[in-house]
């Protein structure tokens, strides 16, 4: 097992691109015409695409507005005899902008790097291609008492963590499951080897999948 580089491969930019560029869902681009009656009285006739209202649906889930609400608010800000539809697209597009950022931020690398460093039990982040991708202190304590490693940098030279369940397999089921599996591991460097169980969970993140893998006995 090695350490993971840093920088993303020309394979991952490839994957990322894929997600940015999906494809559309059947009846997303279809125009639908709705009458929505504000609460200024007037009723007001929209045609948008399909995945715009759904995208206004979802802006107002959960909140103390309706979707009249925004038509209305949406009236004024465009004002009379402008494109009312256009400007609830931009809407919809703020609004899940706005949430994509949110989401970003929240299962950033700098994120993860936080959790795994603030947890007190052993932690490491493996990517797909079994490279290491992250691990803490404790991670680190860890081996030097029971493989007698000097440094990080062997962590790079001769060091091998093979879980028992492959990465690709654990993936699979975290993403089809949901849940936390337990799988055994083994760690070696110098000849010298520690085996043990370990926790896996799926790790938010907008970039490529990983699995976070904490140690419950060695």
């Amino acid at each position: 097992m090695t350490v993971a580089d840093p920088h993303s491969s020309k394979s991952e930019a490839s994957d990322l691109a894929a997600q940015i560029v999906p494809e559309l869902e059947e009846g997303d681009a279809e125009p639908k015409f709705r009458a929505i009656a504000c609460a200024d009285g007037v009723r007001r006739g929209i045609r948008l695409e399909t995945i715009y209202w759904d995208g206004l649906a979802s802006l107002v889930a959960g909140s103390r507005h309706s979707l009249s609400d925004i038509v209305e608010r949406a009236s004024v800000q465009v004002g009379e005899g402008s494109n009312l539809a256009s400007m609830l697209r931009v809407l919809a597009f703020r609004w899940m902008w706005r949430r994509y950022s949110d989401l970003q931020a929240a299962y950033s690398a700098d994120t993860l790097n936080t959790l795994v460093h603030a947890c007190p039990s052993p932690v490491i982040v493996l990517t797909r291609d079994k490279k290491i991708q992250l691990f803490n202190e404790a991670f680190v304590t860890l081996l030097k008492q029971r493989l007698a490693l000097g440094n990080v940098l062997q962590l790079s030279t001769g060091f091998r963590f093979v879980l028992e369940t492959q990465v690709e397999e654990a993936l699979e089921i975290l993403a089809s499951k949901g849940k936390m599996i337990t799988t055994g591991f083994t760690a070696s460097c110098g000849g010298r080897q520690l085996s043990g169980q370990i926790n896996l969970a799926m790790v938010p993140t907008h970039r490529k999948p990983m699995v976070i893998g904490y140690i419950v006995r060695h």
